[in-house]
């Protein structure tokens, strides 16, 4: 599971920057995931994802995050050979704006590496650069806590994701 070495090295930066600690975040979630791709199962899979972010400003926010697109050992075992989106990488910018005391909107801009796996054996895997979209809606459980739901898009390899999740500010 390439996201985890991703997370850890998300974790090691919040840790090495403790002059920003009051401004970092930690967030997860977990959701589904629809590809487009005619060598995959076009199915809902399982997505995860681990984000460590720095709170620039009260409504900005920078992030590094990596997500699993592709939970599932067995895609596209029975479709032609070719490729389909497993794993994203990538950085963020993410806008915010309040509705109400505990309520907010946000947008999410970056730009990531998605890992497009092959089917078989004999392809090897291809990576791809790509644009992420997303937005969603946040509701704060207290000064440090929030949760969160999101849509986001990738762009070249169109995965539509739908995640909750939650954040925590330290």
């Amino acid at each position: 599971m390439h996201y985890i070495r991703h997370f850890i090295a998300c974790g090691l930066l919040a840790v090495a920057a403790p002059a920003f600690a009051q401004s970092v975040y930690l967030s997860t979630d977990v959701g589904r995931a629809s590809v487009s791709s005619k060598y995959a199962d076009s199915g809902n899979d399982a997505t995860v994802s681990f984000a460590v972010g720095y709170q620039y400003k009260p409504h900005l926010a920078f992030e590094l995050y990596t997500r699993g697109l592709s939970l599932d050992p067995f895609r596209g075992a029975f479709a032609d050979a070719g490729y389909y989106p497993d794993s994203h990488y990538g950085v963020a910018a993410v806008a915010s704006t309040g509705l109400a005391d505990s309520l907010s909107l946000f947008g999410r801009a970056g730009l990531g590496r998605t890992t497009m796996k092959s089917n078989r054996a004999n392809l090897g895997d291809k990576h791809e650069t790509e644009p992420v979209l997303g937005a969603g809606v946040s509701y704060a459980l207290g000064r440090n806590w929030s949760l969160n739901l999101e849509a986001s898009y990738l762009t070249k390899s169109e995965a539509s994701l739908l995640t909750v999740g939650a954040r925590v500010q330290f």
